[in-house]
């Protein structure tokens, strides 16, 4: 298949032992550290007051170990070493005071502990992780922003594609609106005659032709091959006219690497209000083959 590739999504599955094991390693020699300096430098609890009578130490322990959990389901994803190293870290940092947390419940941790270094380093690793998930999110909100608006443009001629032309005639149902269906005129000559680089070239040409009529009430997009389609927001004939005359004469003049002209036929119609794409786009059609059929470079009105 020619996407496997593109199948595990936006994070790809880390194949490297190094990175999924190093910082699991790390926090659990940390983890180990903290619990002998607590067992070497502070009395164990007495009779009444340990870990075997409090269940505190229970879910101490289990934050520990779904932290570490979280570290070592982190490291299973390719990611940017900065990033990387920032949420690592945060982890990490969360994970010894879990440590903290742990011990606290076996010996007589001074205040001075809990306060200066288990809650702070809490307090540390929380904020770092969070502003590695931050960075994650907005990475996501990029990535799907890009993906959005790629699947609605046209990648050659850089306007929008068929599907925002079909969507958006949707949205307007309810509006009456021109609809201009364009052709390029003999364009399979000029494929035949030039190449299909300078093919291209002329449909890059028309394109961008077409984008400076964008505004707020006219949509240009490319529907497939030679063929593009404008949306004009208006029940003004004059205007709608005026919009098609300026098609025709500024395609005219147009000039494609300095020797290919070409002009372009279009049929036009006044979707009704409630009128479905499907009507509107079959009036459309048999407007844009009769203007072919009269003789191409004109306007046929449905």
């Amino acid at each position: 298949m020619p996407f496997v590739k593109y199948e595990n999504g936006l994070f790809n599955r880390n194949e490297s032992r190094k990175i999924r094991y190093i910082p699991v390693m790390l926090s659990a020699l940390l983890c180990l550290m903290v619990m002998l300096l607590h067992l070497m430098c502070f009395p164990m609890k007495q009779r009444g007051e340990g870990w075997i009578d409090h269940a505190g130490w229970v879910f101490d322990g289990l934050q520990l170990l779904a932290l570490n959990v979280i570290l070592w389901s982190f490291n299973r994803l390719l990611m940017k070493p900065r990033l990387r190293l920032l949420i690592n870290t945060g982890l990490i940092i969360w994970i010894v005071s879990a440590a903290f947390d742990v011990m606290d419940e076996i010996v007589r941790q001074p205040l001075w502990v809990a306060y200066y270094i288990e809650d702070v380093t809490q307090l540390v690793g929380m904020l770092s992780v969070s502003l590695g998930v931050f960075y994650i999110v907005r990475y996501l909100n990029d990535k799907y922003a890009n993906a959005s608006i790629d699947s609605f443009r046209d990648e050659l001629t850089s306007l929008p594609n068929r599907r925002y032309f079909m969507t958006t005639l949707r949205e307007l149902t309810d509006e009456a609106l021109f609809v201009f269906l364009i052709d390029i005129d003999f364009f399979k000559k000029i494929n035949d005659s030039f190449g299909h680089d300078r093919g291209d070239d002329v449909l890059r040409g028309f394109g961008k032709m077409l984008s400076t009529l964008y505004d707020d009430n006219i949509l240009a997009c490319r529907i497939g091959g030679e063929e593009f389609a404008v949306i004009v927001n208006t029940t003004d004939i004059i205007a709608a006219q005026q919009i098609a005359g300026q098609l025709l004469s500024r395609t005219r003049t147009l000039v494609i690497a300095d020797d290919i002209r070409f002009t372009v036929s279009i049929g036009a119609c006044l979707k009704k209000e409630q009128e479905s794409v499907k009507d509107v786009l079959k009036r459309v059609d048999v407007a844009l083959y009769q203007a072919k059929s009269d003789g191409r470079n004109r306007v046929q009105w449905a």
